[in-house]
């Protein structure tokens, strides 16, 4: 029965953020073209700066989702953690099944939807091994100085 009405949370939770996209969807784009009539945005490098600078934030919030998550992930292996973590990372994005599904509902061949959504799922692969070994090193470091052993 609690799978049941976890499912049925997930599908309540699935469906509300849906009628946002689709009721903003509607009208969105229309209200951004007015605003931006008359305005003329020049391509700059320095967009690449902070978007690299701001893509911290991933970072930040998957080390602190596999601080929450670890005990569960963890106690299987490094490798299956990994593949789990990046699984989850993937679809919280909607990038594993339903970009992909909906990139050949729209008619792209199965080849380019591949190609498209690859890029996708090596960044949260490699976004999580990082994760999780870079965390699963800092467990073994002292954590004061107290801990570390001083030559006599």
């Amino acid at each position: 029965m609690r799978i049941l009405l976890l499912l049925i949370v997930a599908v309540v939770a699935s469906s509300s953020s849906f009628v946002v996209h689709v009721i903003s969807a509607q009208w969105l784009p229309e209200w951004v073209s007015s605003q931006m009539q008359g305005v003329h945005i020049q391509p700059s490098w320095k967009v690449k700066y902070v978007a690299l600078i701001s893509s911290i934030e991933y970072g930040v919030a998957a080390v602190a989702l596999y601080a929450l998550v670890r005990e569960k992930l963890i106690q299987h292996g490094v490798l299956f953690a990994v593949v789990i973590f990046s699984l989850l990372l993937t679809a919280i994005h909607g990038a594993f099944i339903r970009q992909p599904l909906m990139d050949y509902v729209i008619g792209n061949p199965l080849q380019v939807v591949f190609a498209q959504n690859a890029f996708k799922w090596l960044v949260w692969l490699l976004m999580s091994t990082v994760v999780i070994i870079g965390y699963e090193i800092t467990r073994q470091m002292p954590t004061s100085d107290c801990d570390v052993k001083q030559p006599v």
